[in-house]
């Protein structure tokens, strides 16, 4: 009998939109089918070709397959019960990349034990069939030192990622073929304070960057190689999560809210009976226009001045009479200090409804993005709203925290964003790529606590010798978020390639080129990349799928239906196919191309035939399903017919699924042996940046040898018309899952009420 295939959990990045039906971005957490037949410290997000590692002696040698409870966030599957406590996750570090194993036979260096014993360190209990190469330990940020007269460390090429999920952070080290040299990987504390809330000390961001990036030097180190060969680094990082920061000490005000959390449906309703009330300014650019490219953007914008001046009342309220806000005008400048600052602004017009904003941003107002949590903060912490006033706030998301830390903090400290995480902030236009002036009076914001916004592709700063960081003097020449950073790591960087990251939910990038493609269902229109100062922006579109890889663990936890995640690939592939059962998982709403927030997960075509291997079947297929809806969508409006779809995370360890998705979607499907396709993005990027390798991304010919191991091909087996019939089937099951959860109006309940008190009673 074939082994199983570990499906244990894995902390693999996603950003799932589960709350309100916005649209996610970064992070998350996803079980994963680990290739590998020895299990995964837990949180570890090793790539399936990578080799195991023995643990520290002081680590235990016996991990439980079953996940702790720190991977599972309890904003998209907690008990009904949870408790309203702060909840803290335990912090776990491992190094998870190691040389190849080598068999007894072929080892012909000194013996492991008398090495090690020269080194003063334990030694490391040695398998039956394998023995990895000596090393010793010590108590640093990694374990692993070289041993002294060994070897001599010799200089090589290499290109490392920074990767900062939302539950831990990852530092990678690839050569020239992206094949993984070195590898360190943390998790930091996720603090859960209420149900649906989700944030995240900066600091400990900064602390555990530090781990992984000394961690991963060590190894490389430990390996033979100097740290020098490393050339540069490219950081990715989960989106929307927001960051707010004093200028003059360069520490935290407050938490980081991260993107999933929820606590701001208030603003978002509340920013909506405004685009209602009162629309949004329309402006031909010409300012944003005119700053283009300055260094000093955030002083170049103008509030305006007079009863045209936009502040925030005592509530945060955006006043501004013009439009017509009612609210404390003169306290609010006044708190703002900008009475009669600016230039006068001659009377706008003002398109009332959502899609105005939309029209500028490409995005809908969500509580997924940055403007909205900024906003919430500046109302409800006072060190925020306080250094707000004082013209003391730096405001940025998860990449401009950590390049203003490596880069020298207070002191000197780069405060910049690049392109596509500014696209997630509601705050730039995606027209001109900076920051909009009518959608900071919008949201009543200083332009001052504004980052720079930069390229995905240039050398930003070297990173700062004061962190005690093995890569002082190092640049950094890339930045992009998680998702993006998967696009251009599956290499879809021309007009019509398309990528799908299988994760706790789904996330579908479809490359537009130098196109900004405005969708009529929902989708959104993102920066793919820009690969440098002077390029041309690519953009995408970009469709959500809030629940993908969380489905098969709430099949284990909540229902039972597995013990174990690695046995859901067997239970589905013992059945032919799902016996007619469909299922909608629409645990928080359904989200592109759908758009329901009042949607309810439904099982329908349940007979006294159905067994639990339907259930898991019908479940693999439910991405699948929405994963063709959302391509459709995109194939129509972009005019682009999709040959092949490129996919990464951990669903796409399971064979059966992505033959789901080939026969389901009608297209191939391409998954390579190397999935850290995040990390990789920010890679070719900074590698592109610094001429390094010869990458060239306007050059898709020049990554020809990148990440090409065995890369495998799911094409479609499904006849036609069996696969348009499953596919009519599918949507009639959305269409009865749709609007379970709408409540009804005082006056439909009391119609209804009426009716039934006239019923007779049964006794």
């Amino acid at each position: 009998m074939p082994r199983p295939i570990d499906l244990s959990m894995s902390s693999v990045k996603q950003s799932s939109p589960l709350a309100t039906g916005g649209i996610g971005s970064a992070g998350g957490f996803s079980p994963v089918f680990e290739a590998s037949p020895v299990p995964s410290p837990v949180g570890s997000r090793r790539s399936s070709v990578s080799q195991p590692v023995p643990r520290r002696p002081s680590e235990s040698t016996s991990l439980s397959r079953r996940p702790s409870m720190n991977q599972h966030p309890s904003y998209f599957s907690q008990p009904a019960q949870q408790p309203q406590l702060q909840q803290s996750l335990s912090r776990r570090s491992s190094v998870v990349s190691g040389p190849r194993p080598i068999r007894r036979e072929e080892y012909s260096g000194p013996a492991t034990p008398s090495v090690l014993s020269r080194a003063g360190s334990p030694t490391l209990p040695l398998a039956n069939d394998f023995t990895q190469a000596p090393r010793s330990y010590f108590e640093g940020s990694a374990g692993y030192t070289p041993l002294d007269g060994v070897r001599e460390l010799r200089n090589g090429q290499f290109i490392g990622s920074l990767d900062c999920g939302t539950t831990s952070t990852r530092f990678i080290v690839f050569d020239k073929r992206a094949k993984i040299v070195a590898e360190h990987q943390t998790e930091f504390e996720q603090i859960l304070p209420r149900a649906g809330w989700h944030e995240q000390d900066p600091e400990a961001l900064v602390e555990a960057m530090k781990e992984c990036i000394n961690g991963a030097v060590e190894k490389l180190e430990w390996m033979g190689w100097s740290r020098n060969s490393i050339k540069g680094i490219g950081i990715t990082n989960q989106r929307e999560t927001t960051v707010c920061w004093s200028r003059s000490t360069g520490k935290p005000l407050c938490n980081a809210i991260v993107w999933g959390d929820n606590r701001t449906i208030g603003v978002v309703r509340e920013y909506e009976k405004k685009l209602d009330e009162e629309g949004i300014e329309i402006d031909d650019d010409e300012e944003d226009e005119k700053n283009k490219g300055s260094d000093l953007i955030p002083e170049q914008v103008e509030m305006g001045t007079g009863t045209d001046q936009a502040a925030f009342g005592d509530k945060g309220d955006v006043v501004d009479s013009s439009a017509g806000v009612t609210g404390k005008l003169e306290s609010a400048m006044k708190s703002l200090g900008l009475a009669g600052r600016g230039k006068s602004r001659k009377p706008q017009k003002f398109r009332k409804g959502k899609e105005g904003l939309v029209d500028i941003t490409g995005i809908p107002l969500s509580t997924y993005f940055s403007a909205i949590k900024l906003r919430w903060m500046l109302d409800h912490q006072k060190p925020v709203r306080s250094a707000h006033d004082a013209d003391d706030l730096m405001f940025g998301t998860v990449d401009t925290w950590l390049v203003y830390n490596l880069t020298g903090g207070k002191n000197g400290g780069l405060h910049i964003i690049d392109v596509t995480n500014a696209s997630r902030t509601l705050l730039i236009s995606l027209k001109t790529l900076q920051w909009h002036s009518p959608l900071l009076r919008f949201f009543g914001l200083r332009p001052s606590i504004l980052p720079r916004i930069v390229s995905s592709a240039e050398v930003y700063e070297k990173i700062s010798d004061n962190l005690g960081l093995h890569l002082a003097g190092v640049p950094i020449a890339g930045i992009v978020g998680d998702q993006q950073a998967a696009l251009v790591g599956n290499k879809c960087l021309k007009k019509g390639e398309a990528k799908n990251t299988y994760g706790t939910g789904a996330f579908v990038l479809f490359n537009t080129g130098e196109d900004i493609v405005r969708s009529d269902y929902g989708l959104i229109s993102t920066v793919a990349f820009q690969a440098g100062p002077n390029a041309k922006p690519v953009y995408a579109l970009e469709g959500s799928i809030a629940v993908a890889g969380s489905a098969i663990k709430w099949l284990r936890d909540q229902m039972n239906l597995i013990e174990e995640s690695s046995e859901m690939d067997i239970l589905a592939g013992s059945v032919p196919d799902t016996g007619g059962v469909y299922f909608v998982t629409a645990f928080s709403g359904l989200l592109a191309p759908y758009w329901d927030r009042e949607a309810s997960g439904t099982i329908i075509g349940v007979t006294a035939y159905t067994t639990s291997a339907h259930i898991a079947r019908a479940t693999l297929e439910a991405v699948c399903y929405q994963t063709r809806a959302v391509l459709d969508v995109i194939e129509r409006e972009s005019g682009t017919r999709l040959e092949t779809l490129k996919v990464d995370g951990g669903v796409t360890n399971s064979d059966l699924a992505m033959q789901l998705q080939a026969d389901i979607g009608g297209f191939n499907v391409s998954r390579p042996a190397m999935r850290e396709s995040t990390a990789l993005g920010s890679a070719l990027l900074a590698a592109h940046a610094l001429g390094l390798f010869g990458w060239d991304l306007n050059r898709p010919e020049t990554l020809s040898e990148v990440n090409t191991a065995g890369v495998h091909t799911f094409e479609p087996g499904l006849d036609e018309r069996i696969r348009l019939k499953k596919i009519r089937g599918w949507e009639r099951a959305v269409e009865r899952a749709k609007q379970w959860h709408e409540e009804e109006s005082e006056e439909e309940e009391e119609e209804e009420y009426e009716k039934r008190a006239g019923f007779p009673k049964i006794t």
